[in-house]
């Protein structure tokens, strides 16, 4: 199987797609660019109903299986689990989200409240295992898991289709790495069609298992101590992994005060709310800024479900 995805899944994703996903904005601001020493496009996945880009995906994922099942389930501390509950609403599909017992307690009510059953999970236990056991167990919904789908990453090629439309023409593109699914699907539309630019990885120093994984070339279990839940990735899917691994230029790790920091300054200079995972590109930025001084360099701030228990760090 080819590990990157063709033009045509991306494009093919993109029909599926509820239109309230698609065509975010991008925003250039100068005061950015001055405190990064380099040209900053900002890809805004936050303007849509649930607050991230990962209806893109499961939007796509969703569409996919056929026949249309009653139910599914997956795991998710919260983004992926509001694009999955969004996604099988529309279609009339039931959807259970197998959640970490300290998950931000507004995803875990916007996931209710868009008709998910969400079942929380004692802290040390995998969500995944919990909810893949759960599929089992009730004679065999589809488990969703985020990483394992072509379809979840095409989704998410989308941003980058919209990117080159738009004429954007960045040297370097930071793409924050989670489950993986976000930088596979944006490196297969940017190799295809823009080949000189760099595609650079963004993981939290304290979720190490995916960048150490790229490293080992085998999936390796890491324990995740990092206020940004969609990077907290203590066990890579394998199939992602190969993904990441073909798609990434280099991975670069960033600590969590790099995280505030650049939560910080995106409100301070761009008015943009982004929670710690959707402000991985610019902390690289901030953290590594020496080898970016000049460039043209795009980020995309993936989300901006923020828990309200992180608000005064900001303020501090």
């Amino acid at each position: 199987m080819t590990l990157l995805l063709t033009t045509g899944e991306i494009e093919t994703a993109r029909v599926a797609i509820d239109p309230v996903f698609l065509d975010s904005p991008l925003l250039r601001h100068t005061g950015l660019d001055r405190a990064l020493g380099c040209t900053v496009s900002l890809k805004i996945e936050t303007l849509n109903p649930i607050r991230s880009f990962k209806g893109r995906g499961t939007e796509a994922v969703l569409a996919s299986l056929l026949p249309r099942p009653a139910a599914v389930v997956t795991a998710s501390s919260g983004n992926f689990g509001q694009g999955i509950a969004w996604a099988a609403r529309r279609r009339g599909v039931a959807a259970t989200v197998f959640a970490p017992a300290d998950t931000n307690p507004l995803k875990a009510e916007a996931m209710r409240r868009l008709g998910a059953d969400v079942r929380l999970v004692e802290r040390g236990v995998d969500e995944s295992d919990v909810a893949r056991a759960a599929s089992a167990a009730a004679g065999a919904p589809p488990f969703i898991e985020d990483g394992a789908h072509r379809e979840i990453a095409a989704g998410a090629g989308t941003i980058a289709q919209e990117m080159t439309a738009a004429g954007l023409s960045s040297d370097v593109v930071l793409v924050q790495i989670g489950d993986g699914a976000l930088i596979t699907g944006i490196a297969s539309w940017l190799r295809a069609t823009s080949p000189r630019t760099r595609v650079v990885g963004v993981t939290a120093r304290n979720a190490p298992a995916m960048a150490q994984s790229v490293v080992a070339g085998r999936p390796l279990e890491r324990p995740a101590h990092t206020m940004a839940d969609g990077m907290s990735i203590t066990r890579p899917v394998p199939g992602a992994l190969e993904g990441v691994t073909a798609a990434v230029d280099e991975i670069l790790e960033v600590e969590e005060d790099s995280l505030l920091a650049a939560m910080r300054l995106l409100i301070e200079q761009a008015g943009v709310l982004a929670e710690p995972s959707g402000a991985a590109g610019i902390a690289a930025l901030l953290e590594h800024g020496s080898r970016f001084r000049g460039a043209a360099v795009a980020a995309i701030i993936t989300g901006s479900n923020l828990d309200p228990r992180l608000l005064p760090r900001l303020t501090t």
